[in-house]
C-alpha cells in the first residue's frame, strides 16, 4: 500500500468512527476503542481496496453490519 492509500484509509477509518458516533451517540474515543476490540481497524484496512470506492456513510454501513455480525 502506497503512502496516499494509507492516509487515505486513515481518512476513511476516521470519518467512520466519527459517523459512528454521531449515529449512536458515542464518544469518538467510545468508538475507537469498540472498534478496536472487535479487530474493525483491521477489518476497514484490509478492505481498503473496496471501501475507498463507496461513499463514506457506506463505509460506515459496513462497520455497522460487522459490528451487528458480533453482537449475533
Amino acid at each position: 500500500m502506497s503512502e496516499q492509500d494509507k492516509r487515505d484509509c486513515n481518512l476513511i477509518i476516521v470519518s467512520v468512527i466519527e459517523n459512528y458516533a454521531d449515529k449512536h451517540n458515542m464518544s469518538s474515543k467510545d468508538v475507537l476503542l469498540l472498534f478496536r476490540k472487535h479487530n474493525l481497524l483491521e477489518t476497514i484496512r484490509s478492505q481498503y481496496a473496496v471501501l475507498h470506492m463507496l461513499d463514506l456513510d457506506e463505509a460506515e454501513e459496513f462497520a455497522e453490519e460487522i459490528l451487528q455480525g458480533k453482537a449475533s
